[in-house]
């Protein structure tokens, strides 16, 4: 349950105090367009005024709309008007703030789920996202933009009509999907999976969204058990220990798994077999949550004979419980703080001639943006050498180190 301030003034000061802790975060170059911008949200919008005596105070909300202004500021130099001649619209978050970017950014109509990507903050990952806006917003076909799949006209056109309440990601999948020919009910049973907020080894899964477009014979309700076992079988990878405790990653069982010469019906009994052969050796349930939207890295030292470092996002229960017990810690008991999406667990691994090992468990705030824990085997701090990695990785995706 929300917490409810029962005076204005303990909401006043809390939201003062996220404010302050914005401007830290503004850089000098943007710190002068970033004041104009909460000058006239807080002057002229509800977007940054306290609830009153009574009213429920939701920090998310206040955190996506400074978050989301640090990220207009970034981009300054490319508004379209002056932030004073802003009109804001009548009710709440997203309706207020989409006005305020397309009176920046946009000069055509821009759909209100791209809206969104102003809330992702400054990574890499995020400005791709956020120039997609200001790309439809210039009148630019979405074909023509950097985006994870290849797209037709006629994905493109429905794309713009994906329902407001979708993420860009799914929206994008469910252009892809009714652009192929695929009924509304199927674009939303694909929109529901992992396919709705990945577009990793998309090769692959785009033959899977067609699959599924030509045997509207199958029910919606498969869509995501099949979608699942096909990850399983063919990407997701094995975790596994050998006698003297050294981790090793295994392929997985079907790494060349096509949808060449499958039928509806041969899929759906495979996949039901799976599920049956995991429930007899009393298998413990797969948990997954989807990515925070802050990139991984991956860092190659050839002047170190090719050392490889990486830092991924961890995102089953099993990787959490791989994790804990390679490293003697409790990252296992994170689940639910996944599942809620308040926190996010990293792997940071090395490989060189002597094989590959991890080094570090990392926790970072997905709110906040911020690097609260990072240890090594049995909670030991880091040295000098991970931490050097450390913000690296913290420097390129717009991270703050607090650990």
């Amino acid at each position: 349950m929300r917490p409810t301030f029962p005076r204005s003034q303990a909401a006043k000061t809390a939201v003062d105090g996220m404010i302050h802790r914005a401007l830290d975060l503004a850089a000098d170059s943007d710190r002068d367009a970033f004041e104009r911008l909460l000058l006239h949200a807080r002057g002229r919008s509800s977007l940054l005024r306290p609830p009153r005596a009574g009213g429920r105070y939701d920090s998310m909300s206040y955190t996506n709309v400074l978050v989301g202004l640090l990220s207009l500021a970034s981009f300054h130099q490319r508004w379209l008007r002056a932030v004073d001649s802003w009109e804001p619209a009548e009710g709440d978050l997203l309706p207020q703030f989409g006005t305020l970017v397309r009176h920046l950014l946009a000069a055509y109509p821009v759909p209100a789920f791209l809206t969104t990507v102003w809330f992702d903050g400054s990574s890499v990952e995020a400005r791709r996202r956020q120039g997609w806006f200001m790309h439809v917003g210039s009148g630019g076909n979405v074909r023509k933009a950097d985006l994870p799949l290849p797209y037709t006209k006629r994905m493109a056109h429905l794309f713009l009509q994906a329902p407001d309440h979708f993420s860009v990601d799914q929206a994008l999948r469910w252009g892809q999907v009714r652009g192929l020919g695929g009924s509304e009910r199927l674009a939303e049973a694909v929109v529901a999976t992992r396919l709705g907020r990945s577009f990793e080894a998309e090769d692959f899964w785009g033959k899977v969204v067609r699959f599924l477009v030509n045997h509207p014979e199958l029910e919606t309700a498969r869509v995501d058990p099949i979608i699942e076992y096909l990850y399983d079988q063919r990407i997701a990878p094995r975790t596994f220990f050998d006698e003297s405790g050294a981790e090793g990653e295994a392929r997985p069982p079907q790494p060349d798994l096509s949808m060449k010469g499958r039928t509806a019906g041969s899929l759906w009994r495979q996949v039901v077999a799976c599920r049956n052969d995991r429930g007899e050796r009393g298998d413990k349930p797969v948990l997954r949550w989807p990515p925070s939207g802050i990139g991984a890295l991956r860092l190659s030292e050839p002047r170190f004979g090719g050392r490889v470092w990486t830092i991924r996002e961890l995102l089953t229960n099993w990787e959490l419980r791989a994790e804990g017990g390679a490293m003697h810690n409790c990252a296992a008991r994170y689940v639910s703080l996944c599942l809620k999406r308040r926190s996010t667990i990293w792997s940071m691994t090395v490989e060189d001639q002597d094989g590959r090992r991890r080094v570090l468990t990392i926790e970072v705030d997905p709110v906040t943006k911020t690097v609260v824990q990072a240890r090594r085997s049995c909670n030991r701090r880091p040295n000098p050498k991970d931490r050097e990695v450390l913000a690296r990785w913290a420097d390129v995706e717009g991270l703050k180190l607090d650990c």
